[in-house]
């Protein structure tokens, strides 16, 4: 039953803990309403960014949801509610990536990527920085979906190293690795965009 408009506008103002502790402690599921309303569309919207296709993303939209809420007694407020959402919605993800056969890991040398400089990743940075909106997204589309998804996590979402590691179940070493090798392909694409005009 939805929640009528003047309970929902104090509901509102609450934050996704308050709002998820009153479902697990007090029994009310009307509030996932609110919940659904607040990540729901955010949720399409990555899942669109990562496997490209409308229809595909609403599905996994809904059924990531549905996840969410059958799991909400795991969430343990340790992070941001946001956080393991997206954590969530990149592993369904990439589950449904891998089962198409989408997605494959190339075993590389992490130790290769251990010592990479500062200023070398502060350069790469630079020139993500440097890229038009417009190119990133039409670039972005020509990288691997492992590398698309790491780089997304990273600058769209902000995530830290540590919590795609935690996100991904994988060693902070592998995420850099993998950050390196996604921004020395989105370099090498923008180059050749440069070049071809």
């Amino acid at each position: 039953m939805p929640i009528d408009k003047v309970k929902r506008k104090g509901l509102d103002q609450l934050t996704d803990f308050e709002i998820i502790k009153l479902i697990l402690d007090k029994g009310e599921k009307d509030l996932l309403e609110i919940l659904y309303d607040r990540y729901s569309s955010k949720v399409y919207f990555k899942c669109l960014g990562i496997v490209g296709n409308k229809e595909t993303s609403k599905d996994l939209a809904h059924d990531i949801m549905i996840k969410i809420f059958l799991n909400l007694s795991k969430f343990r407020g340790t992070s941001e509610f946001s956080l393991w959402v997206h954590s969530i919605t990149y592993n369904y993800c990439m589950d449904h990536l891998r089962k198409g056969k989408r997605l494959k890991y190339e075993s590389y040398e992490v130790k290769d990527y251990e010592r990479i400089s500062t200023a070398e990743i502060e350069l790469e940075n630079k020139i993500l920085s440097d890229l038009k909106l417009v190119q990133l997204e039409v670039l972005l589309h020509e990288l691997k979906p492992e590398d698309k998804i790491i780089l997304m996590m990273r600058y769209q979402d902000s995530m830290s190293v540590k919590q795609i590691s935690q996100t991904l179940s994988i060693g902070e070493s592998a995420v850099k690795m993998r950050l390196k090798r996604g921004r020395d392909r989105l370099a090498d694409l923008l180059k050749e965009a440069q070049h071809e005009e």
